[in-house]
């Protein structure tokens, strides 16, 4: 059977593998190994909850060295699919190279560059594709390989590189200095290439690949967009090449292309090139990208000016848009894509996917539908209070009480105490031990909803035993992290059924097909970490906001109908977003309309604690 499944891998069914996998499992005294080898398989696949599950049954602490060190990388490669590069590479940080055999250590280098790659560290996942390189036999996979490292590379700021650049002869000096070269001046190329070739002559690129960049005859490098067919995703890449800046006037873009923010401003990026893709005016203007990452807000947003900027959409970390409100004459509208209450200036408008906006239309719904008294659950976290704060100060302003706060650890597997703690709180709201109804006058003050802040994975734990722990159906309201986007109704989200949540038209309508709707964008949005997918409609929105913002602040135009919600300017020239709800019903998010805006009295705001 063993045979069977290693056919079924190498003609590509990978479903059929895993069965055979997990029957083996069933039947053999190696139980937890064929798991490992079923959830390779599903990975393989792209079913990665079905791999989840079955890395769930693994006993990792009774492995043998050899399959803990399976374990772990698969474990990886399951964080890196769902985005979450940080607990990929503390994974990875428990392994020495040493330790492997030459497979694994090819998957252990593949699997951190693809980390370092979605957490924006392009010069450290090179450094990585450098050391998988020298464990490649397949001429394809070297070739491939060298693609990747030139790609991470080519990703970074000129001056970046050129600091980088030391006279250095190792592998990775020589990319470094091929990927500054290709960003000079195109006349002076040939001549610097062929001085590359001198100092390089045994290096990886210097043949076949460089070749293949331009024309050998000319000796020059046109770059052209190349595709990761790595087994894990290379999500900070750009989903399609820059459209170069034409001469002339241009939308100057600030973002994060770098670093630890690089994911963000690539997710951004991507969403702002479909928009122009996709804008039929003849007159567009170009977008010329500019990499905030360690550099002067300030002096980059005077540069663009003077290279012929029209409008600045950008900056994306909230300390530059204050700085760059306090630092400079603005010249050009600039829309930053974060909001400060601080940052307030006539030729800057503010425009961010703020959760506390989020907090307040899901709140407004609860209260249209005629809830009054909250109880709040919600992740042990900065982000938590933070989020706890705002409820509390905007449900009290309009009118409503909170019966109880409780608080569980985000990621955990077991939420039981957490939920009955909370419903406890709540006079009637608990399941009592002997299964009686509560008296009817412990019906007095309870809670009528419940307030729940999670994102997917912990709230479908969070919502069965809210379930199946209260004395009487209490409805949930949350916000958007309750959905991925990938709807899952046959399995998890079933969980979810009966939440009611406020997100992003773009996410919620999954029948529009125009060409910058989700099913239009697919293939950018599958390159794209789950927790930044929102952000390609910002992006679609950026670049459409742009041409509106004189009339939306003028009163001519009221509002604009956005891929992130319904949007206007108010008061500070803030852009406010009128979020789309809806409700899970047979795992499956069902509309329910715009959500309310409610107003709430200032006092009211200000007085509540």
């Amino acid at each position: 059977m063993i045979d069977e499944a290693q056919g079924r891998i190498r003609a590509g069914d990978f479903d059929g593998a895993a069965r055979v996998y997990q029957h083996l499992a069933q039947v053999s005294n190696a139980p937890d190994y064929y798991r490992l080898m079923a959830a390779d398989a599903e990975l393989r696949g792209g079913n990665g909850s079905a791999a989840e599950a079955l890395l769930g049954q693994v006993r990792a602490e009774d492995l043998v060295e050899d399959e803990q060190y399976r374990y772990t990388l698969l474990k990886s490669r399951l964080y890196l699919n769902q985005g979450r590069a940080r607990d990929a590479m503390l994974l990875l940080d428990t392994l020495s190279p040493q330790q492997l055999d030459p497979g694994q250590r090819a998957h252990y280098h593949t699997l951190r560059a693809s980390a370092y790659n979605q957490l924006g560290n392009m010069l450290e996942s090179a450094r990585e594709r450098v050391f998988l390189g020298y464990l490649l036999k397949s001429p394809q996979a070297v070739e491939k390989n060298n693609q990747l490292i030139y790609e991470d590379l080519s990703r970074m700021p000129e001056s970046a590189l050129a600091g980088l650049r030391n006279g250095r002869r190792d592998t990775l000096g020589g990319w470094i200095e091929l990927a500054f070269i290709m960003q000079g001046p195109e006349p002076e190329r040939p001549q610097a290439l062929a001085a590359w070739r001198g100092q390089f002559p045994q290096h990886p690129a210097n043949g076949p690949f460089l070749n293949t960049l331009g024309g050998a005859a000319e000796e020059t490098v046109k770059v052209t967009p190349l595709r990761d067919a790595e087994p894990t995703p290379a999500l900070a890449a750009e989903p399609t090449p820059a459209p170069a800046a034409a001469p002339g006037p241009v939308i100057g873009v600030l973002l994060p292309l770098s670093g630890p923010f690089a994911g963000a401003g690539q997710a951004i990026r991507g969403g702002m090139e479909a928009a122009n893709g996709a804008d039929t005016n003849p007159g567009k203007l170009g977008l010329k990208f500019v990499d905030t990452n360690g550099g002067d807000v300030v002096a980059l947003y005077d540069q663009l000016v003077k290279e012929g900027a029209q409008d600045v959409v950008g900056p994306l970390i909230k300390e530059d848009v204050a700085r760059l409100a306090a630092g400079v004459e603005l010249s050009v509208p600039v829309l930053a894509l974060n909001q400060g209450s601080d940052a307030s200036r006539d030729n800057l408008f503010q425009f961010g996917l703020t959760p506390e906006q989020e907090v307040e239309q899901s709140a407004g719904s609860a209260w249209f539908d005629g809830r009054q008294n909250a109880l709040v659950l919600a992740p042990a976290s900065a982000y938590g209070q933070r989020l706890i704060s705002h409820f509390s100060r905007y449900w009290k302003s309009l009118g409503g009480k909170i019966v109880a706060i409780k608080t569980y650890k985000p990621g955990g597997e077991d939420f039981t105490s957490s939920v009955h703690d909370l419903l406890a709180s709540s006079p009637g709201a608990l399941a009592r031990e002997d299964g009686a109804a509560a008296p009817p006058e412990a019906a007095t003050g309870s809670a009528d909803f419940v307030f729940m802040i999670a994102d997917a994975r912990d709230a479908r734990l969070l919502r069965p035993q809210l379930e199946s722990q209260q004395a009487m159906p209490i409805p949930v309201y949350a916000m958007s992290q309750v959905f991925n986007g990938r709807p899952d109704a046959v399995d998890q989200d079933r969980d979810l059924n009966g939440v009611i949540f406020c997100d992003l038209p773009w996410m919620l309508n999954p029948n529009d097909s125009g060409p910058l709707s989700r099913n239009s964008l697919q293939s950018l949005v599958e390159r794209t970490p789950e927790n930044y997918t929102r952000l390609i409609a910002m992006g679609i929105d950026a670049y459409n906001l742009v041409p509106q913002l004189p009339l939306l602040r003028s009163g001519a135009q009221s509002r604009f109908a956005g891929a992130t919600g319904q949007l206007d300017v108010k008061a500070g020239n803030k852009i406010q977003r009128q979020l789309s709800c809806a409700q899970f019903e047979s795992g499956v998010p069902q509309p329910r309309g715009i959500a309310p805006m409610l107003q709430p009295s200032a006092a009211g705001m200000q007085s509540a604690p």
